[in-house]
């Protein structure tokens, strides 16, 4: 409703030149401050290991850059040497200085595994307010992280950081948040926003003191006198100072019981050597050195099979309970063998003992995976037990289902898995998971390769198929792609009609899903036609008064409406509206949509006090239902200023405009069509209020105050 145009979108009517998706809307929903805690991640343990030591310098250096509110990466050429920790460690100090007097320089500390992507592991980490409608829940969490870093007082460190901003372009909206970040790395150049600090290796003293501590399981006790020239050699010649090697190397004295002494005679007696590193820090033969000492032909097949899975792995420690359900049986096992603590005392594994969780460190798992070269079908259970992590529970939530995206990820390209229909299943899980917590993206990446699978092997007729052309169409749609989305429905619907029927529920589905790709591209006529195809199943299968079917009645009235016919639109909103009160309540989201809806026919119309009324009482609806910064009550702000403007109240049409448009600048962004339509009937309405007036220098002064700092923009005229 406004100075321009009226349009149709699916259930809703959005009026003046404002068109837009419900499923591509983000919501909202903040947690409130007495909620938030001094740690903002789930896994307030994060410490280092019981045998850190040195790095009083690097440790130092990062405290001054911290308190100065850098972003700062820790670097180094290859992985091994400490970075997790000296992270560790900082986390710990400033939890200890907090729990000590609550007089921490920071109000917020979180501690983030990175898994490969920005989006994921915020969402697995961060505390935050989960959505009811869990595709949502991607904004909610960046929405969580920028408000906590609005005053600077956040303290954020994000571990193991291994791709370009470029291969994660959310990198780059975490940059844009103000306060301390502190990522780990091993590449060297990454982003101007972080001022990179080299990490070095320890010096000898320092790597002693993390052997005696880990062979002597953190006892006084030392390294005899005699000795110390035979661990001198260990470290500095064979061991090259690399401090993961250092450690493994003290793991496999105390697991043997060997002296220094044993210990050299065994690296020498299999040539165990790192050779010294090159320009770029890599230890040149790290592999083949590691393939001598630890020799996977001595495990017994069960304890390779475990460790193959472990190899394709994300580097994220995974509950025990977890390893149990997902690998014993490919191993041909069972938890009373206790064969994955075995492999930790082997000093294979790592195992956190407070979060009772096993991982395998990246360079065991670079080792192993090429040396092994796992094959799918030595693991088939374990995608079956993966597969079954990531279905959505019926309560909707996606958090626990989450967790696992990476490890799918992992298992598909580190598998090869892509090639055949046994795959498909497994690939299409993880892409509607992608699909539900709004990952569009790798969700496209995804059905493009089972839709490859599908069209190769069963053709491009089967049922199968479309049900991929249906999947990924949905993707496209999300996204606003609506000519790809259009021919892949167009495709799956023949296939749905000729095998299933006309009257089928699917069918029905189908040309709905058409209907509504052509209707926000325009194309009315066509929409109309299929909406009542789709309308005329619906009543005949459920009945003209399940909640279902009134769906189809808001669809089809839409259609009408985008054509100027008011009338059969009024019809089929009220019948709509009716049926929703009855059923879902009066202050159902969806009955309040119906409000909506209604009201617009009265404004086109003429009928502005009705179109009012109905548009105060659905944005009342809203305001309570899905708070005041939720993007659709930003549609109902839109629709209640058009009603101003009609009646020539242009302050009242200038602050609803400029709400509904903050909140969509703040949640959908720039580009975005629905803001850009807002900005145009706010720019119509500013100069009927302030003919002689400056509009782009009054939004520019309007954006300099917009205040969140209590979780609720400001939006004064």
């Amino acid at each position: 409703m406004g100075p321009e145009i009226v349009n149709k979108n699916k259930n809703s009517i959005f009026h003046g030149d404002y068109v837009g998706h419900d499923n591509i809307t983000v919501n909202i929903v903040m947690l409130k401050d007495s909620e938030r805690e001094f740690v903002v991640t789930h896994n307030a343990n994060i410490k280092p290991v019981a045998y850190f030591t040195g790095r009083e310098t690097e440790l130092q250096d990062l405290r001054q850059r911290i308190a100065e509110g850098k972003k700062s990466v820790l670097v180094s050429g290859m992985g091994g040497i400490g970075k997790t920790h000296i992270c560790r460690k900082l986390f710990e100090e400033y939890l200890k200085k907090y729990i000590e007097d609550q007089n921490c320089c920071f109000r917020h500390i979180g501690y983030i595994e990175y898994d490969g992507d920005m989006n994921s592991s915020l969402q697995n980490c961060l505390k935050f307010k989960h959505q009811d409608n869990p595709e949502h829940n991607l904004e909610a969490a960046w929405r969580e992280l920028e408000y906590l870093a609005s005053n600077g007082k956040l303290l954020l460190f994000v571990d193991n950081v291994n791709v370009s901003t470029g291969d994660d372009p959310c990198l780059k909206r975490l940059m844009g948040i103000p306060g301390a970040i502190v990522l780990t790395s091993r590449r060297r150049a990454f982003s101007k926003e972080l001022e990179p600090y080299r990490i070095g290796f320890l010096n000898f003293e320092k790597c002693k003191e993390i052997y005696e501590k880990i062979r002597f399981e953190n006892s006084s006790k030392k390294v005899a006198e005699e000795e110390v020239p035979d661990l001198e050699y260990i470290i500095d010649t064979l061991a090259a100072r690399h401090t993961i090697t250092v450690e493994f190397l003290a793991h496999l004295a105390w697991t043997k019981h060997w002296t220094v002494q044993e210990l050299r005679n065994e690296l020498e007696e299999n040539r165990f050597q790192l050779e010294y590193m090159d320009e770029e820090d890599k230890l040149v033969n790290i592999q083949k050195s590691y393939e001598t000492l630890y020799d996977m032909s001595a495990l017994t097949e069960a304890e390779q099979n475990i460790l193959e899975a472990f190899s394709v792995f994300s580097y994220i420690p995974l509950a025990a309970e977890t390893c149990n359900e997902w690998l014993l049986a490919d191993a041909g096992v069972s938890e009373d063998d206790d064969i994955l603590m075995g492999l930790y005392q082997k000093g294979w594994l790592q195992f956190d003992v407070e979060q009772e969780s096993y991982a395998l460190h990246p360079v065991f798992a670079q080792f192993i995976y090429d040396k092994c070269k796992p094959e799918l079908e030595n693991h088939l259970k374990l995608v079956e037990a993966c597969q079954r992590k990531l279905a959505i529970p019926n309560s909707g939530s996606a958090l626990e289902c989450q967790k696992y995206i990476p490890f799918a990820e992992n298992m598909v390209k580190k598998l090869g898995m892509g090639n055949n229909l046994e795959q498909v299943n497994f690939i299409s899980a993880i892409a509607y998971l992608l699909y539900y917590v709004a990952e569009y993206k790798k969700a496209e990446t995804l059905y493009e390769k089972s839709l490859r699978i599908r069209e190769r092997v069963l053709g491009e007729e089967h049922p199968s198929t479309a049900t991929s052309y249906y999947n990924l169409a949905r993707v496209y749609q999300a996204q606003g792609k609506y000519e790809k989305a259009e021919g892949l429905y167009e495709k799956s619907l023949r296939i749905r009609e000729r095998v299933l029927g006309e009257e089928h529920l699917s069918t029905a589905a189908s040309y709905n899903n058409l209907a509504g790709v052509y209707q926000a591209q325009g194309k009315y006529e066509k929409a109309e036609g299929l909406y009542e195809k789709s309308l005329q199943i619906s009543e005949k299968v459920l009945g003209e008064e399940h909640a279902s079917t009134t769906i189809s009645y808001n669809n089809l009235a839409g259609a009408y409406y985008a054509q100027g016919e008011y009338e059969k639109a009024k019809r089929l909103y009220e019948k709509s509206l009716r049926i929703k009160e009855r059923v879902l309540g009066e202050e159902h989201p969806s009955t309040a949509k119906g409000y909506n809806n209604l009201a617009g026919v009265y404004y086109a119309q003429g009928e502005y006090e009705k179109a009012e009324r109905l548009h105060e009482k659905s944005l009342r609806i809203e305001e309570k239902v899905l708070g005041e910064e939720h993007p659709s009550t930003a549609k109902g702000y839109n629709n209640l200023a058009g009603v101003y403007y009609a009646q020539g109240e242009y302050h009242k049409a200038m602050t609803h405009y400029l709400k509904a448009y903050i909140i969509l600048l703040v949640r959908l962004g720039t580009d975005h069509p629905n803001t850009g339509v807002v900005l145009k009937n706010m720019r119509i309405a500013y100069y009927k209020w302030n003919p002689e007036g400056d509009f782009s220098q009054w939004l520019e002064e309007k954006m300099k105050n917009i205040s969140d700092s209590r979780q609720t923009i400001t939006y004064a005229v």
